[in-house]
C-alpha cells in the first residue's frame, strides 16, 4: 500500500468532465463485484475478506445516493475518497476481487472485441447494472438495489443500455457471451449461471426494455 494519495481537485475539475464522471462508474461497479465474490464464497468456498468488502461497500454507498453532482467539490473528495478506498480494498484482498467481478469481465469483453467504445468507468457501471439486472432475474436480488445503481448512472448522465455506448444489443450480448473468458477462474454471476448465447440475447433485450430510459 502507498504511504499516501495526493490528489489535485484543481487539476481534476479541469479534466473532461466525462472522464470525470467515469470515476462515478467504477467505484459504483463495486456493488457489483462485492456480489460476485460473495457469491464465490457461498457457491465455492472461496475465501471472503471482510475488511475488504467493507473499505469497497463504503466507497460505493457513500457516491451511490449523493445528490450533488461532479461539480461540487464536496462530491468530488468523496468519488477521490472512495476510489482510493477501493485501491485499499485490493490491497488488503491481495487481488482485485472486492473491485472487480462480471462488471468488469464484460468492460474487458467489449474493450476486446470492439476497441474505442467508451471508457473503462462507463462501461464498469454499465456491466454492473447488467449484472444487477441478471441477479433480480435469476437470484430474486431486491429490484430496489437495482433501481439505486440505475438512478445513480442515470444522476450522472453515464450509460446504461448498450446503445448510449455505441453498442447494438447483439454486440453487447456477443461481449457477454465473452465476458468470462477475460478472466479465467473468477466466478461471477456470468459463471453462475452459464447462460446459452440465445439465453444471454434474450437477457440483452429484456434488459434493455426494463431499465431503458
Amino acid at each position: 500500500m502507498p504511504i499516501a494519495v495526493v490528489i489535485d481537485v484543481d487539476y481534476v475539475q479541469a479534466a473532461p468532465s466525462h472522464l470525470v464522471r467515469s470515476g462515478i462508474g467504477d467505484v459504483v461497479s463495486n456493488i457489483s463485484a462485492i456480489e460476485d465474490w460473495e457469491l464465490a464464497g457461498k457457491v465455492n468456498g472461496e475465501p471472503v475478506d471482510g475488511m475488504a468488502v467493507t473499505f469497497a461497500r463504503v466507497a460505493a454507498e457513500a457516491v451511490l445516493h449523493r445528490p450533488d453532482s461532479i461539480d461540487s467539490d464536496g462530491f468530488l473528495k468523496v468519488l477521490a475518497e472512495g476510489l482510493v478506498l477501493s485501491g485499499m480494498a485490493m490491497s488488503v484482498a491481495g487481488s482485485s476481487r472486492p473491485a472487480s467481478g462480471a462488471c468488469h469481465e464484460i468492460l474487458h469483453a467489449v474493450t476486446q472485441l470492439y476497441p474505442g467504445t467508451s471508457n473503462h468507468g462507463e462501461l464498469a457501471g454499465l456491466g454492473a447494472l447488467f449484472a444487477s439486472y441478471l441477479r433480480v432475474r435469476h437470484l430474486d436480488w431486491p429490484q430496489a438495489r437495482l433501481e439505486e445503481i440505475r438512478d445513480c448512472l442515470l444522476r450522472h448522465s453515464l450509460p446504461i443500455v448498450p446503445s448510449d455506448v455505441g453498442l447494438d444489443e447483439a454486440s453487447f450480448a456477443r461481449a457477454v457471451a465473452h465476458a468470462p473468458g477475460t478472466r479465467p477462474g473468477r466466478f461471477t454471476i456470468l459463471e453462475h449461471l452459464n447462460l446459452s448465447e440465445d439465453e444471454i440475447g434474450r437477457s440483452v433485450a429484456d434488459y434493455v426494455e426494463a431499465v431503458g430510459r
